[in-house]
């Protein structure tokens, strides 16, 4: 009988559950993630997600671009970005939206 790589679960299309995961290693995962997506939908997949995103060290870099046609108000996200890292931001990167607000509010905090 030849063996599969697949592991059991998997080939019965049983998906993992990733709320099992350790919390260390998901908060990991999500710090990856873009600044405008942790703000506007990760926190809101589930309980969990959402109390990892209210963390500090969640927000210690913040890397923002402006894309064309954004349905957010990205000055408004960065802005409550920086209120989330509370004093512990260390490295902030916007591009192509900055104003003086926004960078009023990067001194002030």
């Amino acid at each position: 009988m030849a063996s599969s790589s697949i592991p059991a679960k998997e080939a019965d299309g049983e998906m993992p559950n990733w709320l099992e995961l350790p919390r260390d290693i998901t908060a990991n995962i999500l710090q990856r993630l873009d600044t405008v997506d942790m703000v506007t939908s990760v926190c809101q997949v589930c309980p969990l997600w959402w109390n990892i995103c209210k963390g500090p060290f969640m927000w210690r870099s913040i890397h923002m671009t402006m894309i064309h046609n954004s349905p957010y108000d990205l000055v408004k996200i960065c802005c409550y970005a920086i209120q989330r890292s509370c004093g512990q931001l260390e490295n902030v990167q916007i591009r192509c939206f900055g104003t003086d607000d926004l960078l009023k509010c990067i001194a002030e905090k």
